[in-house]
């Protein structure tokens, strides 16, 4: 939710906890969490054993590779006849199985971080390759925002930080292959000293200004793209706008994607790639636009902050700037 710059309180949405479709929506949410940092974790045991264990890495391209043919086939037929969901199947089948050769891994080591005879990092390629071209492909072919968007009540995000925390941990091997010091260390998290609130504040300005100064050339380029996101904005924080609200959404956001991006993915797959990633995700809320460009450069500086002061510093960072917009939005 990085980026997000009412008049429900915190009564109204505990009230709606209480409401039986309510309930069945965020249980919904906690299994579709829950299910994810399972298998993430089950990818990342395989992966592990998968180091000194000739079946189970053979067995980790055949669960790749399988899926990868499958789909490039079905969305290459399905190209041929014109359907419009066959060239996305036919991206993620290429991305899925492209990460399976050597070279392609070999040719990812000399730009990332990558160590091309892991299988750690063979199967976390796949994903980001699959992810980034799909993502890609999505926002060329719908460039504009959502006609309409859901709103995130306290509940949904806190339930979101949580999962994504959960995922962030399975992917870096916690339980089977860290304990949870060990994993916590992996992530770069650790307890602030004087130094990181420092590095967070200053890598705060560093934000909002890189943020202005793009939003200036959106304006130029792009005239119409910030009056048609200022709707959505308003329809996707309405829930949370007041200060606990705010603060919610900051911690929810700022330690569940630091968490998975910063942490997790960046020490594997370098800056640059994660923060690409980080900002296409962002497309299907706001949109194919340089305002996803300008959350690309705000990824490179949570990128450079956490490399040099730790995730932690990029949590408080990415935190603050989003209670500030929702604050700043609340009283606008």
């Amino acid at each position: 939710m990085f980026g997000l710059a009412s008049s429900r309180r915190i009564i109204p949405e505990v009230g709606s906890w209480l409401d039986a479709a309510r309930i069945v929506e965020l249980a919904s949410l906690v299994v579709i969490f829950g299910l994810a940092a399972l298998v993430t974790m089950g990818l990342a045991f395989w992966a592990h054993r998968a180091r000194g264990d000739r079946s189970a890495l053979v067995g980790l391209y055949l669960l790749l590779g399988a899926p990868a043919l499958l789909l490039g086939l079905a969305g290459l037929a399905l190209s041929v006849n014109g359907r419009g969901d066959g060239p996305v199947l036919l991206i993620v089948g290429i991305g899925l199985g492209l990460p399976l050769l050597r070279p392609v891994r070999v040719a990812f080591a000399r730009v990332t971080p990558i160590d091309p005879a892991s299988p750690a990092d063979m199967i976390g390629l796949a994903f980001v390759v699959a992810a980034t071209g799909a993502l890609i492909y999505a926002g060329v072919q719908s460039p504009g925002p959502p006609d309409d968007v859901t709103a995130a009540g306290i509940a949904d995000l806190v339930i979101q930080g949580l999962g994504e925390l959960a995922i962030a941990y399975a992917a870096v091997g916690w339980w089977f292959a860290r304990n949870l010091g060990q994993a916590t260390a992996r992530l770069g998290i650790r307890w602030p000293d004087w130094r990181t609130w420092l590095a967070a504040v200053g890598f705060l300005f560093a934000v909002f200004a890189a943020v202005v100064v793009l939003n200036l050339v959106t304006v130029v380029v792009q005239p119409d793209v910030l009056d048609e996101l200022d709707p959505i904005t308003e329809d996707l924080t309405e829930d949370v706008q007041h200060p606990a609200g705010a603060v919610v959404l900051g911690l929810s956001a700022g330690a569940g994607e630091e968490s998975i991006f910063r942490g997790a993915l960046q020490p594997r797959f370098g800056i640059p790639l994660t923060s690409l990633l980080f900002g296409l995700i962002h497309a299907p809320q706001y949109g194919f636009s340089l305002v996803i460009g300008s959350l690309i450069v705000t990824g490179f500086l949570l990128g450079v902050e956490r490399k040099y002061f730790g995730t932690t510093a990029a949590i408080i960072t990415h935190a603050a700037y989003n209670t500030i917009g929702v604050l700043l939005q609340s009283v606008g």
